[in-house]
């Protein structure tokens, strides 16, 4: 009985076969799905280029390995296997099957180096980014995206570089994969590119767009990786650095930075306007950490950093407020020394002396709405001139 059965398989099996030798494929096909051999009938369907259905064949039957050769070849003939039904209202996507299956990594690794674009287009491993994100794929979303914006502008010059958004998506999911290396690279390589772009876009260094990293720099600090993103930026303007560190509320990282390059400037080759831009700066950041040791009561580095940035006027009042504070003042001296540091102020109107916290000069009622000038004194924004260093005001 054994070998009746045999027999007959074998018969079946050859019939299967002498239907693909004739060319007669489908009959094949249905053959080989008669006598359940799914590998020969996906083979024919790989064979034609009907690579969808052969990926939903094997899945179907649990040929994990088939199924991942089948839906590689989709992408590579720039076909996209979208979802396979797997019973009654239900259907698995790609990345979700490739999740599910423990078969991403080893299928990023046989499709990121293919070259086939969509018709408006976008790279197929970017759609396929896209979609990986999406069921937090992160890590192998991240390389397709890099991957993806590299293909695209290969060969390309600054004015005709596009999609760099993909730089920015790459650097989210690195850092949501908890790889801060990664992003801080990717990150830098999106600021390197933007400040090629814009240095196209204008060959003015004070109003190039391109130029501010406060945003660059926001972005690390929201996804938890500021501290790898500054140590990448070794080769950037320190002090620029230091600048926008500030303005992103980090003036304990601005203080490290400013200081640990501070004694040796960079020898960089500036233009006489960006040796003015990076003195404003690196002025104004001194100044901001007078204000900032000064709120602490750290009185001496407060009138240190003054004399560093020329305050001398502001440097002897600290230096006073801090032998106050050594000696033990009484407590309404003290608050009154602090306050005459901060209001070393004149109206510019009739030069009456004001207080910061005055808004109206009560000599001659002009409005005294005050900001700080770079030398550390008060201001009104409206000024043209700052009454005490005379530096003109922007």
């Amino acid at each position: 009985m054994l070998e009746k059965i045999k027999q007959i398989i074998a018969r079946k099996s050859s019939t299967g076969e002498l239907y693909e030798k004739r060319g007669q494929l489908t009959d094949a096909y249905q053959e080989y799905l008669r006598t359940g051999n799914i590998v020969k009938a996906g083979e024919i369907l790989t064979n034609t280029g009907k690579w969808n259905d052969a990926a939903s064949l094997f899945i179907q039957n649990n040929e994990i390995d088939l199924a991942r050769r089948a839906i590689e070849k989709c992408f590579k003939s720039g076909k996209l296997w979208e979802t396979y039904q797997l019973e009654e209202n239900n259907s698995i996507t790609i990345e979700n099957w490739l999740k599910k299956n423990n078969q991403t990594r080893r299928f990023i690794r046989y499709i990121q180096d293919v070259e086939t674009f969509t018709p408006t287009g976008t790279p197929l491993i970017i759609v396929l980014a896209g979609r990986l994100k999406e069921a937090d794929e992160y890590k192998n979303a991240a390389e397709l995206y890099k991957r993806g914006f590299y293909l695209v502008n290969q060969g390309k010059s600054s004015q005709a570089i596009k999609n760099e958004v993909w730089l920015k998506h790459a650097t989210e999911c690195y850092a949501k994969a908890k790889m801060s290396i990664q992003a801080a690279e990717c990150l830098k390589s999106l600021m390197l590119t933007e400040v090629q772009i814009g240095t196209d876009l204008s060959k003015d260094y004070r109003y190039n767009p391109y130029r501010n990293y406060t945003y660059h720099l926001q972005t690390a600090k929201d996804l938890n990786f500021l501290k790898e993103f500054i140590d990448s930026l070794e080769d950037f303007d320190p002090f620029n650095i230091a600048y926008d560190l500030i303005k992103i509320n980090e003036t304990e990282l601005s203080l490290q930075l400013f200081f640990k390059y501070y004694g040796r400037i960079a020898k960089k080759y500036l233009s006489e306007e960006e040796t003015e831009i990076r003195n404003e700066k690196v002025s104004y950041c001194l100044n901001q950490y007078v204000i900032y040791y000064r709120n602490k009561k750290e009185y001496i580095k407060a009138s240190e950093i003054a004399l560093i940035n020329s305050q001398k006027k502001i440097a002897a009042e600290l230096y006073k407020l801090a032998e106050q504070e050594k000696n033990g003042p009484g407590e309404k001296e003290l608050i009154y020394k602090s306050e005459k540091v901060k209001n070393i102020l004149k109206c510019p109107k009739c030069n009456e002396e004001v207080k910061s916290e005055w808004a109206i000069c009560p000599n001659c009622e002009n409005n005294l709405s005050l900001n700080i000038c770079e030398c550390g004194e008060q201001v009104k924004p409206h000024w043209k001139i700052c009454p005490s260093c005379r530096r003109k005001l922007g």
